[in-house]
């Protein structure tokens, strides 16, 4: 992984004591009375101490020890009041969210009855969709002052009447409806973010964390609902709504996955029950027959299917009033908490100075106690975190039982060793010295570390490394405070592996409606990271084209069976139509900002371009071909001329490399026909490894 470094300035406190440790140290300090001297009218010394200046010692105590008690009422007060001005802005905070959610639940509705109405041609859903604009509108009157997705020109309500308009003269296509409802949606979920991202309680941070995804799986559920009701509303294929289902049904496993892991276990529960009855089921069993099998004949009408979704996603919409309930909750012991502790606080100080006018001999005890609570913060620090310090040399001079645990070595092995002691092989030296470099420069430094246990295993951690000054402004030691951040890595790694067999899954598909197995797409990728390693592209192109290129054919989908699975050669116009796969594929993947969708478009898109010239969809030439095309579309042919078609017989390999030679310069790059015979026998390996022994 690489670094990340970033600054958290609330650490820049630990430069210097905190002011209350300072007066309360002077207070102690003045307390420690040593014995003075009585001189007498002789002038000699009697070893005893002067009755006045112990009083004038007092009550100097007592004046410092009122001032601190003073100071420390304005802070915690102060403390309280901003914890109640937090706890009654998080209550407005949850009543927004609890508005937005309630307005996208009935813009799911309504977008699921306006797509079965489209798709049936205004037959069905007539007056059910005419009831839940009421009940759309009244959430967004309901919603009053709070802000709601609004563009340059056109507000929430705006946008609705226009859609609505053009859905009941018929004149949007249902898949245009259900994008543009989509859209108002995602703005809405937006909204909901942005108040999210704005909450600072951290128990109510988690929780919408996981709400957050329980919600992506409730709009997963919706679309495939509307795109479902649209198909369902006349019984025909619609291959746009065709894709939205499939693209739905990823969210979906996406979704559900992350909220598993961060949900609660009283939630998940709840959500497995959901999960395992017989109507979710039901519904999904019907959803994988049609994405495998998208026929139409045997699909329900649209209102049993409306209704067969509508049963889960509102057993999932119940599940969010669970959690809107449990934040009203958060929020109100919040209230009370502040309210009491304004109440108790005030209380308390007026007892101290009470105390300390009647009792200045406790002013000790309440300095002892002021410093022992300073002790147990740092104790509280030393529990929570991972804690390290070190000289200006770098040598370690303190390290707490977590760092300890963690690292697996003792105290003893670590005080006096520098912290390479723990560093990771992997973990670039570069990094280090920019570390260095900056902590020396007297600035705090932050990022993610990778580090090596004592029995070699790996643990990763968010370290922040503060420079401790002295007096003359000059780096003393450093304090690096870690949190272990392993399990997260490892989660990233897990959902990027997912990434990946997703997108190897979704070309299996595109494969199987030509009758080819998922044995090609696989072929393809390894050959395709052959020559990109080869060709000298970086580590992180080669992992994009590897996983992204399994993608190259899936504009098939779009391409009727009578053609693409016909027996023999395609006459002009069947091949015409064939040739549009390409653009088909490409705008299936276009409009997105992901860098591994980013280059299955350009591979969808130029895998059929030839280096001179003479290829489809636009003729390009030469390097005007992307990379990814080139690859791929020699590692695309050379897969294709040696597997069964439904048109042809395979090639024998040594066609194939006469046919490649024949080509070079020609179809192909005349640099990666190179790669390609240097280094044959790792392509033949890749050839024996998944070579199809069951025909499909």
């Amino acid at each position: 992984m690489d670094e990340k470094s970033y600054t958290l300035g609330h650490y820049s406190s630990m430069k210097r004591p905190p002011w209350n440790r300072r007066i309360c140290q002077l207070c102690y300090n003045s307390f420690q009375i040593t014995p003075l001297a009585y001189i007498d009218s002789e002038g000699k010394r009697d070893g005893m101490t002067t009755p006045f200046n112990i009083s004038q010692r007092l009550k100097l105590l007592i004046s410092l020890a009122l001032i601190v008690v003073v100071l420390s009422a304005v802070v915690v007060s102060s403390h309280m009041i901003e914890q109640l001005r937090q706890a009654e802005s998080l209550r407005d905070q949850i009543s927004s969210i609890q508005k937005i959610t309630t307005i996208i639940h009935d813009l799911q509705i309504e977008r699921g009855q306006s797509s079965g109405f489209l798709g049936s041609g205004g037959t069905v859903f007539k007056e059910e969709l005419a009831l839940q604009r009421i009940a759309t509108d009244s959430s967004v009157i309901s919603s009053g002052s709070i802000r709601l997705y609004a563009s340059a020109d056109d507000s929430l309500h705006t946008k609705l009447e226009r859609l609505r308009r053009d859905i009941d003269r018929q004149t949007i296509s249902p898949a245009d409806a259900f994008d543009t409802y989509t859209q108002l949606i995602s703005a809405m979920r937006s909204d909901y973010l942005a108040q999210v991202v704005t909450v600072r309680h951290f128990q109510m941070r988690n929780h919408l964390q996981a709400y957050t995804n329980l919600m992506a799986t409730k709009e997963a559920l919706g679309q495939m609902r509307g795109a479902m009701a649209a198909i369902t509303g006349r019984h025909t294929l619609d291959k746009e709504m065709y894709l939205r289902i499939a693209h739905a049904k990823a969210e979906f496993d996406i979704a559900q996955d992350r909220f598993r892991v961060m949900a609660a276990p009283s939630m998940k529960n709840r959500y497995d029950e959901i999960f395992n009855s017989t109507d979710f089921s039901l519904l999904f069993s019907i959803v994988n027959d049609f994405l495998a099998h998208p026929a139409t004949e045997n699909l329900m009408s649209a209102h049993e299917w409306f209704n067969l979704a509508t049963g889960s996603i509102d057993a999932i919409h119940a599940i969010e009033h669970q959690y809107i309930d449990s934040f009203t909750q958060i929020v109100d012991r919040e209230l009370a908490t502040a309210y009491n502790g304004l109440i108790f606080g005030a209380a308390i100080f007026l007892l101290l100075i009470a105390v300390i006018l009647l009792l200045g001999s406790r002013i000790i005890q309440s300095i002892e106690k002021n410093l022992k609570l300073l002790d147990e913060y740092k104790n509280a620090v030393d529990r929570s975190s991972i804690v390290s310090k070190t000289n200006a040399r770098g040598i370690i001079t303190y390290v707490n039982d977590q760092f300890c645990e963690i690292s697996g070595f003792s105290r003893d092995e670590l005080i006096g060793n520098s912290h390479s002691i723990v560093r990771h092989p992997e973990m670039p030296p570069e990094a280090f010295r920019e570390m260095w470099s900056t902590i020396r420069d007297k600035r705090p430094w932050s990022g993610i570390i990778k580090n090596r246990k004592k029995d070699g295993s790996t643990y990763w951690v968010d370290a922040t490394i503060n420079p401790i000054l002295d007096n003359n402004d000059n780096v003393e030691e450093f304090i690096a405070i870690r949190n272990d951040i392993t399990d997260t890595i490892l989660l990233h790694e897990k959902l990027e592996r997912t990434q990946q067999d997703m997108i190897f899954r979704i070309g299996e598909v595109g494969e199987t409606r030509s009758r080819e197995t998922g044995y090609h797409v696989r072929r393809v990728a390894e050959y395709s990271r052959i020559l990109a390693t080869r060709y000298g592209l970086s580590d992180e192109e080669v992992r994009y084209l590897t996983q992204a290129s399994p993608m190259h054919d899936i504009g098939k989908i779009g391409i009727p069976d009578t053609i693409l699975l016909k027996q023999g050669p395609l006459d002009q116009a069947e091949w015409e139509t064939m040739r549009t796969h390409s653009e088909i594929g490409y705008r299936f993947f276009k409009d997105s900002d992901s860098p591994l969708l980013m280059a299955a478009a350009i591979i969808t898109h130029e895998h059929h371009e030839k280096w001179d010239g003479t290829g489809y969809p636009r003729g390009i030439k030469g390097e005007d071909i992307h990379i990814y095309g080139r690859i791929t579309a020699l590692a695309d042919v050379f897969d294709a001329l040696g597997s069964d078609r439904c048109y042809k017989k395979a090639w024998e390999n040594e066609k194939i490399f006469d046919y490649f030679l024949e080509q070079r310069g020609k179809h192909f790059d005349p640099a990666l026909v190179d790669i390609f015979f240097k280094h044959l026998d790792e392509f033949l390996t890749i050839q024996l490894r998944y070579a199809e022994t069951i025909e499909s």
